[in-house]
């Protein structure tokens, strides 16, 4: 960049070019300091610590005769590992209690959390007690713990999508046409995964049993932790050999490039230059479209002056003064003439056969979305290297065990090809909430489609420069599956399609899982320290598997496959696993709850409320054609 097109404000431009609407929506998102997750974790371990001193009392005292954890007829069914049920019990508590909403609201949250979870409880143990009474079975106390916390991590999403200011049911085309044979491969997989894992366990019985005295395996289970990997392991491989079959067709298109730019003056001259080289080998014509979407810099005369200066494209600079990149995206797609549409963020750098690759998988008329892998430019900070091992295992590895059995649900929006006329289809880019990119591809996938992730189209693209800028690009990651699960509910469970059937609810509990992570580190640090001689069966090896174990083994292996000296960052990896909780968990906070008497509201509410209402009018009244009218001219 020369001199003459650096702008005065671009050292602030640097700084806050990541925020944008599009980080807290202000329909369903509120954009609250870390100040909210560190009280939720202050006020989770003050009141763990007042219950646990409780229960102390009680034990000890005489007064009464209980299990160590909140399980009825446990008698002749073993001991009590770990109280999951009180850490499950006080994690839904304090999060009704710093819900985003009025004392109403949070009031009537903590009791359907705790209600919902209290019944199923009930049930699960009485059945238990049943079957051992009765002589058929006998499962154990860790057993109906077990049960009854893979409820709980369903409980959490099902209330949060219940319950919170989400974006309502957009149209869905529903026309699914999976092949049968997606179910099939997934269901040969799990079948296998299991009868690998059982066998495992009876057979390699000693082994086992040491490697759970190594917290190796553990956490909800060892056999549900073999079974896992050993699922994935095998769709892995399923997905390497359909991707080998799919780019092995040539076709190379015309194409148009896509670049929505929000205060990219210094980084948009390396994207520019990057597309310009990868179409000198390219077969089809390539024109570019740069959107500059309200920045505040010198964007757009940058991306003009780099344009002038490419050998092998043309291109266009567009003004859209509207903030918000799904609005700056569907002004491009409303300009483009040609069929496929390469999204590539401002940020991004594809590399020499990205799109040659990508495009290949095109040849197929069902495929309705490709991405690839996006590399970080550099390995400099803590912030790249855990980056680096995070997309070897996102992307290189869990991604390409989907594409085994079309389960694909999204395509991170920094590198995504489309066809324009499918896009137009489903209705254009979402705006004004979270995970535009995903949403497009199950929209796609609803229509009849498919998605493709393919690693080796290889792309760089920018890793957050701070941790502020980290925070922001997490929470809004992860607040975006209860975005794209309420927008796409006639998809969850809907048994005509795997991101329905299988994928989405996955990732819900994953997700789940993921915010509960961190609390149940101090809950266990609590348990196990302050207050070991009331929790005397209390055992370490279960939780640390829980963070290590399996998961470790099988990063350490990813990263042997993808790169062998990228081993070295996997410490780093496994504590940037605690941040993502911690970020997981801030992001269900800055969710907004609607309170149930409206005098009562915050005036932010208030108003998020009222533009959901008409948001929800404009909805209702327009049909699908004047939807996408809408969408593609905002």
């Amino acid at each position: 960049m020369t001199d003459a097109l650096r702008a005065p404000d671009e050292d602030r431009a640097l700084v806050d070019h990541f925020r944008s609407v599009d980080s807290a929506p202000a329909d369903y998102a509120v954009d609250r300091p870390s100040s909210g997750t560190n009280g939720f974790l202050i006020t989770f371990a003050g009141l763990s610590i007042i219950v646990m001193c409780i229960r102390t009392f009680l034990v000890h005292s005489g007064l009464t005769d209980m299990p160590r954890d909140l399980v009825i007829f446990s008698e002749g069914r073993g001991k009590v590992v770990f109280p999951l049920r009180l850490f499950l019990i006080m994690f839904f508590f304090t999060y009704a209690l710093c819900a985003y909403s009025n004392i109403w609201r949070r009031v009537f949250l903590a009791f359907s959390l705790l209600g919902k979870y209290a019944l199923f409880c009930v049930a699960v143990d009485t059945v238990a007690w049943l079957l051992h009474n009765a002589g058929i079975i006998s499962i154990s106390v860790f057993g109906a713990q077990m049960i009854s916390g893979l409820i709980a991590l369903a409980i959490f999403p099902h209330t949060i999508l219940r319950q919170a200011q989400l974006p309502p049911q957009g149209p869905l085309p529903l026309d699914p046409r999976i092949p049968l044979s997606a179910f099939l491969k997934l269901s040969g997989c799990l079948l296998l995964a299991i009868a690998g894992a059982a066998i495992a366990l009876h057979v390699l019985y000693d082994l086992v049993d040491l490697l759970k005295s190594w917290a190796i395996l553990g956490g909800i289970g060892a056999g549900v932790f073999l079974m896992q990997q050993l699922l994935a392991i095998s769709t892995a491989l399923l997905g390497v050999r359909a991707l080998k079959k799919s780019r092995g067709h040539e076709f190379s298109p015309p194409t148009a490039i896509l670049v929505p730019a929000h205060n990219e003056a210094h980084d948009i001259a390396a994207t520019i230059a990057a597309v310009d080289t990868a179409a000198r080998t390219y077969p089809g014509r390539i024109h570019l479209y740069v959107v500059d979407n309200a920045s505040t810099d010198n964007t757009h005369e940058v991306a003009e002056q780099i344009i002038a200066e490419c050998s092998f494209i043309t291109g266009t600079v567009l003004d859209c003064p509207t903030p918000g990149k799904a609005i700056a995206l569907n002004m491009g797609i409303d300009h483009i003439t040609e069929e496929f549409v390469a999204r590539i963020d401002a940020d991004t750098v594809i590399g020499p056969g990205c799109l040659e690759t990508a495009m290949r998988h095109f040849a197929n008329p069902r495929v309705g979305c490709v991405g690839g892998i996006p590399m970080p430019r550099e390995e400099k900070t803590w912030i790249d290297k855990c980056r680096l091992i995070e997309v070897y295992m996102r992307h290189g590895f869990f991604q390409v065990s989907l594409d085994g059995y079309q389960g694909v649900m999204g395509i991170p929006g920094m590198f995504a090809v489309y066809r324009r006329s499918q896009l137009i289809k489903v209705g254009g880019m979402v705006q004004g909430m979270n995970g535009e990119d995903t949403d497009i591809c199950m929209r796609l996938t609803a229509a009849g489609y498919h998605s493709v992730a393919d690693p080796k189209a290889v792309y760089y693209s920018e890793t957050p420069a701070s941790y502020a800028h980290l925070l922001e690009q997490r929470t809004r990651w992860f607040r975006s599956i209860y975005h794209l699960a309420a927008r796409n509910r006639a998809l969850l469970l809907d048994r005509q399609t795997m991101i329905g059937t299988f994928v989405l609810p996955f990732n819900l509990v994953n997700a789940a899982r993921r915010a509960m992570l961190a609390p149940l580190l101090i809950f266990a640090c609590i348990a196990g320290i302050a207050f070991q001689s009331t929790f005397t069966t209390l055992q370490w090896q279960p939780i640390v598997a829980t963070l290590l174990g399996m998961s470790m083994i099988m990063t350490v292996v990813v990263c042997l496959v993808w790169r062998p000296s990228s081993v070295k960052y996997v410490p780093a990896y496994l504590v940037f696993r605690l941040l993502r909780s911690y970020f997981t968990l801030g992001s269900t906070l800055s969710l907004i709850y609607p309170p149930i008497h409206p005098r009562l509201q915050h005036p932010r509410l208030r108003r998020s409320r009222g533009r959901r209402r008409s948001k929800e009018a404009r909805f209702s009244v327009r049909g699908s054609d004047a939807l996408v009218t809408n969408i593609i001219h905002p």
